[in-house]
């Protein structure tokens, strides 16, 4: 009873045939690029803009951050050597 169901276990998909590949020339492929970007949800210019505004904050307020982080690690730093005066 374990052989027939490794039997059918080992056999499963090997009847199917492959898949076809499917060769395009440059046009086709052009064709069908040019539809699926006409079906992408492109946005306005002003979630653009504020989008990039939200970026430049974000980035301003990681700026500072890590300047401060920065600053407080080389004073403990100078004041480990003795170098802080």
């Amino acid at each position: 009873m374990a052989d027939t169901a490794k039997k059918t276990a080992d056999t499963a998909g090997k009847d199917l045939p492959a898949p076809a590949r499917r060769r395009g020339n440059p046009l086709t492929f052009f064709t069908e690029v040019r539809r699926e970007t006409s079906k992408v949800t492109w946005p306005s210019w002003r979630e653009t803009w504020l989008t990039s505004m939200m970026v430049f904050i974000m980035v301003g307020i990681t700026m500072v951050f890590f300047f401060g982080v920065d600053a407080l690690l080389a004073y403990g730093e100078r004041l480990l050597i003795g170098a802080a005066g």
